[in-house]
């Protein structure tokens, strides 16, 4: 699911960017209107749009969206958080509307209720073998069954299946565990990685995950 951030504030736009990749989102992010509009050629599942950006009101990109057809979920970011502010960006085709300051898992609330109730994106659900995650709801089942996994066996998943038959590095799964934390440390990769290979063991996933020494990790469908 691709997530457009539109943003000036470098700082502000990281974090931002950060949490949605951390939470199998793929983000990209402007800048300013001008870059946004670039980027707007491609399709995007939904767009993160502050409202002052170096070269205008990002409610002007709003109005051009929607005048175009174009409904992808939108929400708008601003300090401009009075009730009339708030009533204008709605009123100018946005979605949802958050002041600044803001929680980073408020913001993400946002994101997936937005998707949902626009229907949610193609490619909701990742599956292998007998295993499928909802992106969305961070739910996993195996034929057709709830499996109880912790949050960060669930980050984990949701990253060695976007790549499943590739080996995902050790580096990239430690910055979606834990970012620039100080919780990082030589075991926490490996003692997700064991739980999380425990449980897939444990209710016929139909998958292997593989250790692939001083490198990484890889998922692969079992074979029949």
């Amino acid at each position: 699911m691709r997530i457009l951030v539109i943003e000036d504030e470098r700082a502000l736009a990281g974090f931002i960017e950060q949490t949605l990749r951390q939470h199998g989102f793929a983000a990209s992010v402007a800048g300013t209107l001008a870059e946004a509009r670039t980027l707007l050629t491609q399709p995007f599942d939904a767009v993160i749009c502050d409202r002052r950006l170096p070269d205008g009101d990002g409610l002007d990109l709003v109005k051009e969206l929607r005048a175009a057809g174009n409904h992808v979920p939108l929400l708008m970011l601003t300090a401009l958080g009075l009730p009339k502010e708030r009533v204008a960006g709605l009123e100018a085709g946005a979605d949802d509307y958050l002041p600044k300051p803001f929680s980073l898992f408020e913001l993400l609330a946002r994101v997936k209720a937005l998707l949902r109730r626009s229907g949610g994106p193609a490619g909701l659900v990742l599956e292998l073998g007998n295993l499928q995650l909802n992106t969305l709801h961070d739910t996993v089942q195996v034929k057709g069954k709830t499996v109880g996994l912790g949050k960060r066996e669930v980050v984990l998943l949701r990253h060695l299946l976007q790549r499943a038959g590739q080996v995902v590095g050790k580096d990239v799964l430690e910055q979606a565990l834990y970012g620039d934390t100080d919780e990082k440390s030589r075991t926490a990769l490996e003692v997700a990685i064991h739980r999380l290979r425990k449980v897939l063991a444990g209710v016929d996933s139909g998958t292997n995950l593989v250790t692939v020494r001083g490198i990484g990790y890889l998922l692969e469908e079992a074979a029949k």
